[in-house]
């Protein structure tokens, strides 16, 4: 095997850095709605809104091209908002957003997969929110660090746009001993 210059090195070093890199862009970019909504509450989850707007682009494009479909309308016009510079703007237009996605998830029960509804009742001041994201632990986008784990996961069934959840809701981390 032929040994690779110091230089050869680097510059094969810095390759796999910019193909890492562009990799999670890539993946956004898949035609769903879904990967960019995923990805958004993620960041959300941070306490941060780098790369916000463009992924909001890239949802606002996936979205585009199912007009007229359940939930559609809501997750356009609250991606419009994700171009904000104060968190606390975006975590309201991601908030509508949700709702739109739930309504589409409950329009598209096949592409429910390995994802979770979750309800945290103290998101907006105790008002209570909704979101969807992959199944493992609880990170809640509308608190962030402050309450990252702070939700409840429930049945698709119970979803109530606006309402707390129907049924008895136990929220992780909260439960009695």
């Amino acid at each position: 095997m032929a040994e690779l210059s110091r230089r050869a090195w680097h510059r094969a070093l810095a390759g796999l850095a910019v193909i890492a890199a562009c990799k999670p862009q890539a993946e956004v970019g898949d035609g769903t709605i879904l990967t960019p909504y995923l990805r958004i509450g993620a960041v959300l989850a941070d306490d941060s809104i780098d790369d916000i707007a463009r992924l909001g682009a890239v949802l606002i494009e996936a979205a585009q091209s199912q007009e007229g479909q359940a939930g559609i309308d809501e997750i356009l016009a609250a991606a419009g908002r994700l171009a904000s510079p104060d968190i606390a703007t975006v975590r309201l237009a991601y908030r509508k957003m949700s709702e739109g996605m739930i309504a589409w998830l409950a329009a598209h029960a096949g592409e429910r997969g390995e994802l979770q509804l979750i309800y945290c009742p103290m998101a907006f001041n105790n008002q209570g929110a909704y979101w969807v994201q992959r199944q493992g632990e609880t990170a809640n986008p509308y608190e962030g660090a402050m309450m990252l784990r702070c939700g409840a996961k429930i049945g698709w069934d119970e979803h109530r746009p606006g309402a707390p959840p129907a049924g008895d809701t136990v929220v992780e981390g909260m439960q009695e001993e």
